[in-house]
């Protein structure tokens, strides 16, 4: 976990791209599926063991991780939906039953706050539990950017049901990590939490990449990668000759 929030920092560009990744979060509905674009290059660039795996951001490629950034936008999404309905049955249960619960004060107190740690508990497990199918969906859609093969149901349950201990662990480190960067920039007169952001987003991605590439040396199938690419920026230098 720590290892991705490590990578953000690993190039010589990291301040340019954190500016730019900060940027993006902030453009309505165009920034961030531009921002997914550019994740999903940084994904299949590690897979391929790319000498440089996270591409210095370049406002040329802007128009080029738009368009490949949709399928992943839309993946997520789709993905999260039954998460974000879920949490909320979830929610107003456990609110309408601790009130019930606890309607006739005295002891009944009790078994409201009772029925709230119960709920609280059982949100936690179906998040951890959901984050198995996400994480699972959102891999898929970062290596092949297609909408159909994310959404295979029957590669998404393989994949998660091959993953789903370490991605729950991982993802239980993740999340207390992620809470240490925000508090960081929250005491930085709240101006880091921009920044905080950004390096939660490129770790979150390195670290669906660390488990897919656990996933391969278990002897995993491979998802079909989509063909690499030149992005605009690096065609118009490689023609420059530098």
């Amino acid at each position: 976990m720590l290892s991705g929030v490590k990578f953000v920092f690993e190039t010589g560009d990291w301040k340019s791209n954190l500016l730019f990744a900060m940027v993006l979060s902030l453009i309505p509905i165009a920034g961030p599926i531009a921002l997914a674009g550019w994740l999903a290059e940084m994904h299949q660039r590690l897979v391929r063991r790319h000498p440089q795996p996270l591409p210095k951001f370049d406002f040329a490629d802007f128009v080029h991780y738009l368009g490949r950034g949709v399928a992943v936008f839309l993946v997520g999404l789709i993905a999260a939906l039954p998460i974000g309905l879920g949490f909320g049955v979830v929610i107003v249960a456990a609110v309408f039953g601790g009130m019930l619960a606890g309607a006739g004060g005295g002891g009944e107190s009790l078994v409201m706050f009772a029925v709230w740690i119960v709920a609280g508990c059982f949100s936690l497990a179906c998040w951890l539990l959901m984050s198995v199918f996400l994480n699972a969906a959102q891999t898929r859609a970062e290596l092949t950017e297609d909408v159909g093969q994310a959404l295979n149901f029957a590669k998404i349950w393989e994949y998660a049901r091959a993953t789903w201990s370490k991605v729950i662990v991982k993802n239980i480190v993740f999340v207390l990590v992620a809470f240490g960067i925000l508090l960081l920039g929250m005491l930085l007169c709240y101006i880091g939490l921009y920044p905080a952001v950004a390096v939660i987003q490129i770790a979150a991605a390195h670290l669906r990449w660390q488990i897919y590439d656990n996933y391969l040396r278990a002897g995993g199938e491979p998802i079909a990668l989509k063909p690499p690419q030149w992005l605009p920026s690096e065609a118009q230098r490689y023609q420059r000759g530098y």
